[in-house]
């Protein structure tokens, strides 16, 4: 269980300068957009192509054109991670998915909250616990679940309403759904 916790401390911290980057980039992009520069601003809609899909064998996404893959659904060492992020800079998904052994969830909720050091022990609601923490100096929401044989770390950092709308509307999975945050 420890590597696991060293591969999502990885991830998780792959993804808060994600959202910085983008936050970056937006700020360079506004007087541009604020001149009236459509060029500039992020598109509302889908291309008619449509969103480009990618799975695991965990879930898919239907990746928006106001969103893009950081790092795409990606097996390591028996973990599956995926970072999401809006192409305005104001959220973060970041996805890890591994074996559970013999925990339950509540165990690897905690184990993960001590951490990430959050500010107050995992909270249980619909089967699922979550805890807030603070990374880089930006706010941070986490899921943890479990079905069958595997756990489900989920963060959001940023807009926690925008990476929530992302979770419902553009990841599915049918064997899995339990893992998605509620």
């Amino acid at each position: 269980m420890l590597k696991h916790i060293t591969t999502l401390l990885m991830v998780l911290c792959l993804g808060a300068p994600a959202l910085a980057a983008e936050k970056t980039a937006d700020t360079a992009a506004a007087p541009a957009a604020q001149a009236g520069d459509k060029a500039a601003q992020a598109p509302e809609t889908a291309t008619p192509a449509g969103p480009t899909e990618l799975s695991s064998k965990y879930y898919t996404v239907s990746v928006p054109e106001d969103w893009k893959a950081i790092m795409p659904p990606t097996d390591n060492q028996g973990m599956t991670s995926a970072i999401f992020a809006r192409t305005a800079g104001s959220a973060v998904v970041t996805m890890v998915v591994g074996p559970r052994g013999a925990a339950d969830a509540k165990t690897i909720a905690g184990m993960f909250a001590e951490q990430f050091k959050a500010e107050k022990p995992p909270v249980e609601k619909n089967g699922q616990y979550t805890f807030s923490f603070t990374q880089q100096g930006m706010p941070c929401q986490a899921w943890v679940a479990t079905e069958g044989d595997v756990f489900m770390v989920t963060s959001f950092t940023g807009n926690r309403k925008e990476a929530q709308a992302f979770i419902r509307q553009h990841v599915k999975s049918a064997e899995y759904a339990k893992l998605l945050p509620q």
